[in-house]
């Protein structure tokens, strides 16, 4: 989850939406429904308009909590692995 999240904060704000949005279209095919929602809270962090620099990590903070909740999972694992 490391490499995953190491990765994830080298792309730009829009490279991190798309990647989220993908992510979680994907999940919710799998019906990995508890899953995507995870993913969703990271992507609620990024909305168009901007949050102050604090609110956003703190955001972050939480829904990385909520995405380490869910690594056990075979397809989150598989995407954590990329």
């Amino acid at each position: 989850m490391e490499q995953f999240g190491a990765n994830f904060k080298t792309l730009s704000i829009a490279d991190r939406k798309t990647k989220l949005d993908q992510i979680t279209t994907f999940l919710r095919q799998q019906n990995a429904h508890a899953e995507a929602d995870a993913f969703q809270a990271l992507r609620c962090c990024y909305p168009a308009f901007p949050l102050s620099s604090n609110e956003r990590v703190f955001q972050e903070y939480i829904a990385w909590e909520e995405i380490a909740k869910v690594q056990h999972h075979p397809t989150v694992r598989h995407i954590l692995s990329q």
